[in-house]
């Protein structure tokens, strides 16, 4: 799909990722998270933002039986 985006001419202008999840602890892996995102999708890191939230302990996601991700891309043209 990133070969797609470049041929099609365009790139990353901002990636927002929030991962939902009770464990691990995202926070001592999110800089190398955000690095690898930014090397896998050809983006400069200051365009990437990861954020982790827990689910309070509320259905799958707070019973730590799974793990969600929203993420919002937006295209420019380059």
């Amino acid at each position: 799909m990133v070969r797609l985006m470049h041929e099609a001419g365009y790139e990353i202008g901002n990636l927002d990722a929030t991962l939902i999840l009770q464990r691990p602890k995202l926070s001592p892996h999110k800089e190398a998270i955000k690095s690898n995102l930014s090397e896998l999708l050809g983006a400069d890191p200051s365009v990437v933002n990861l954020k982790a939230k827990t689910h309070e302990k509320v259905d799958s996601l707070g019973e730590n039986r799974s793990i969600a991700a929203h993420t919002v891309v937006l295209l420019m043209r380059k």
